[in-house]
């Protein structure tokens, strides 16, 4: 009786000791000391998996598709760099008497023309034929800016005597390069100046773009005299003889340059380039145009 006795009391103590151990809570891993959530647990719906200092979102709603795009903002191009550029190369020389082939350009290929170059060879008679190469904007605005200017007027006589007459000669001079005398007066002139941009040259797309209807890249300088009547009675014979310098205003030439251009259609600004190169001849006194290509915003 005793024996079964102890058995039973065995069996209950038994009993106990496994309902204890069943009320115990899993041991964390490694988190003894903090009482942190186990390792093993996964985060669902808006919670966040922690990786060093950022976390992960975790949800379909914040998980980017395939079709979604990550918009790219610019400030600007650089000259020669023809990334997302549509290209245009040309094979195209106007020479300075090609005045009725001047060169147009549809830039943004919708069928209209966006920019004219043109030159002029002509003149009046009595001073002869010159050349003027200029830019035309119809639907861009062109990369430049309104600078002003100094320009210098200087004047002299010269007088000769020759078989009992004299000749008087008077001397103008109108240069933009500087003064010929130190007393020569000068004049400002507010003159739009379209920037000549090297390769890899940044456009901004703060930069300052106009809309002129013309504007010059080349005048050829200008020399000419213009005698009157002579005076029979007192001998004498006047005249004057004149020289326009333009070559400080000029476009550079003889080297590849780049002319930056907006077109704005629908409140929606694309920008790119003209790549030319004015080619001295006739001794440097008149330039011919190479259109090398262009180039826009895709």
């Amino acid at each position: 009786m005793k024996k079964q006795l102890s058995i039973m009391i065995a069996l209950a103590l038994l009993a106990i000791g496994i309902i204890t151990s069943c009320k115990k809570d899993p041991i964390p891993n490694n988190n003894e000391q903090n009482n942190e959530q186990p390792s093993d647990t996964i985060p669902s719906g808006n919670d966040t998996i922690p990786i060093g200092n950022d976390t992960i979102p975790i949800g379909n709603d914040t998980i980017p598709n395939g079709n979604d795009t990550i918009p790219v903002v610019i400030d600007g191009i650089r000259f020669g760099d023809t990334t997302g550029m549509k290209v245009t190369t040309y094979n195209t020389i106007m020479e300075f008497d090609d005045a009725w082939n001047p060169i147009l350009l549809d830039l943004d290929g919708n069928g209209t023309n966006d920019i004219r170059i043109e030159t002029y060879y002509d003149g009046p008679l009595a001073i002869g034929q010159f050349q003027e190469l200029t830019l035309h904007c119809i639907n861009a605005q062109i990369h430049g800016q309104t600078v002003e200017k100094e320009s210098y007027s200087h004047r002299d006589t010269t007088i000769t005597n020759y078989n009992g007459w004299t000749q008087i000669v008077s001397n103008y001079t109108y240069s933009t390069c500087g003064k010929i005398d130190e007393n020569d007066p000068v004049s400002t002139s507010n003159v739009f100046e379209i920037t000549a941009n090297d390769f890899n040259d940044p456009l901004s797309l703060e930069d300052n773009f106009q809309f002129i209807n013309s504007t010059f890249l080349f005048r050829e300088n200008v020399e000419y005299t213009l005698m009157n009547d002579p005076n029979e009675e007192e001998q004498i014979v006047t005249g004057s003889h004149n020289k326009h310098i333009y070559n400080c205003w000029n476009f550079p030439t003889d080297e590849e340059k780049y002319i930056g251009f907006r077109i704005t259609k629908n409140g929606n600004s694309r920008y790119g380039w003209l790549k030319i190169k004015l080619h001295p001849t006739w001794g440097g006194k008149v330039v011919d145009t190479e259109l090398i290509e262009t180039a826009i915003q895709k």
